[in-house]
């Protein structure tokens, strides 16, 4: 990787393999967040760099906090940390040890190797403001499609090759 970083604006629903860096749980004007650098690693937007953020959800009724499933922030974290269900589901989790939890699994996050969609998002008050993020439902973790080629047989196979 070189020492350019781009800030570029790349386009809508490019498909980029990124790295994720510096992790980290912030409080903005959008409550408590997830921060994350995402670093693009290949193709043509190799070394542009933008910040995206995972919001928590908050119940209205009693203001607890918690991360909606299947959501971009469950998403992320469940990239990390398989047992997230077993996790959050516990009843008898204490406050904590939720936290505890939170900021490992986001810690786990930091050099993780990606493949996602990017989106282009802009302030309705300031739409001329744009910038990228990961598109929800689009990201996981990164799989080389060339790994494991080496181990399967040559075609055409012979009949008692097939066997």
């Amino acid at each position: 990787m070189g020492r350019l970083r781009r800030r570029e604006l790349i386009p809508e629903d490019e498909q980029v393999i990124a790295v994720i860096k510096e992790p980290k749980i912030v409080h903005g004007k959008f409550g408590r967040q997830v921060e994350t650098k995402i670093l693009v690693t290949g193709g043509d937007y190799r070394g542009t760099e933008f910040r995206d953020w995972f919001s928590f959800g908050l119940d209205k009724e009693d203001g607890e906090e918690f991360i909606p499933y299947g959501g971009p922030l469950y998403s992320l974290l469940a990239m990390v940390e398989p047992d997230i269900d077993e996790v959050l589901d516990d009843e008898n989790l204490a406050e904590k040890k939720y936290q505890q939890f939170l900021k490992a699994t986001v810690k786990k996050l930091d050099g993780f190797e990606i493949t996602s969609r990017v989106g282009v998002r802009a302030p309705k008050n300031n739409p001329e403001k744009k910038r990228n993020a990961l598109d929800p439902g689009t990201f996981g973790p990164y799989q080389d499609p060339e790994e494991g080629l080496d181990e399967m047989p040559d075609w055409p196979m012979t009949d008692k090759e097939a066997s």
